[in-house]
């Protein structure tokens, strides 16, 4: 297996990955979406709320906010809520959430969560938990996919019938093998011809992080948690 990075900042990373069988890229796409722990406000406690939503839509907003991740936490951390639009109408975003552990909050502070009217208030506490995407997408911390380059259509113009394409990722711009670029693009309906890639050649592996952690490491924590469940596998045959 040949794997290359192509392109890396906090949030992103592509990897060039030849020689790699898909149901191993699959099974890293999926620990990535799946696997990895993080930290999501999972109860609510309403004290007052005079706002034009349910509380339940309050809940599932503030529920669904990034929040960042420490590797050593595990316990629960409460946030709290007090807002009052006195004057006038007044937007509450994720950063007046109020924390109990510095080190637990909103990642993304201008994420809206309701707008207040005039004299309209909202205060509650909640409490943010550890979970898995798999078991809610609010646990989810990164993104993850994969797929052929000549699926991916990076060039810039077909080179059978000359019609412009244009790269539906601008942080890729010239950052990929000009030798592994497809010839052909794959949705001109000029060309009758497709070029095919090669079995598990010239694949792109995508990571996206949502929270502090980077895409490199949340990779890596993927990567761990695929040999924690090999492990387990591995003592259940031994038994």
């Amino acid at each position: 297996m040949e794997i290359e990075v192509v392109a890396e900042e906090h949030k992103k990373l592509y990897l060039l990955v030849d020689g790699a069988s898909t149901a191993f890229l699959n099974a890293l796409r999926r620990a990535v979406i799946a696997s990895l722990t993080a930290y999501a406000i999972d109860k609510v406690d309403f004290y007052e709320n005079t706002s034009p939503m349910f509380n339940e839509y309050v809940a599932n907003r503030i529920g669904l906010v990034p929040l960042t991740f420490e590797e050593s936490a595990s316990g629960d951390v409460s946030f709290s809520l007090d807002a009052e639009a006195v004057e006038e109408e007044k937007t509450i975003y994720s950063g007046d959430l109020v924390s109990q552990d510095p080190a637990i909050k909103a990642f993304y502070l201008h994420v809206p969560i309701v707008k207040l009217g005039k004299g309209q208030r909202l205060r509650f506490e909640a409490t943010a938990r550890v979970g898995k995407g798999r078991e809610h997408a609010k646990f989810q911390s990164a993104l993850s996919s994969y797929g052929s380059l000549d699926e991916i259509k990076l060039v810039d113009a077909c080179k059978k019938c000359g019609r412009q394409m244009k790269c539906r990722e601008p942080f890729l711009k010239d950052k990929i093998p000009a030798s592994k670029l497809p010839e052909l693009c794959t949705v001109c309906e000029d060309c009758e011809s497709k070029v095919q890639a090669k079995k598990n050649e010239h694949i792109l592996f995508f990571v996206e992080s949502f929270n502090n952690i980077s895409a490199r490491q949340q990779l890596f924590r993927a990567l761990a948690s695929l040999v924690e469940e090999g492990q387990k596998v591995k003592e259940v045959l031994k038994a």
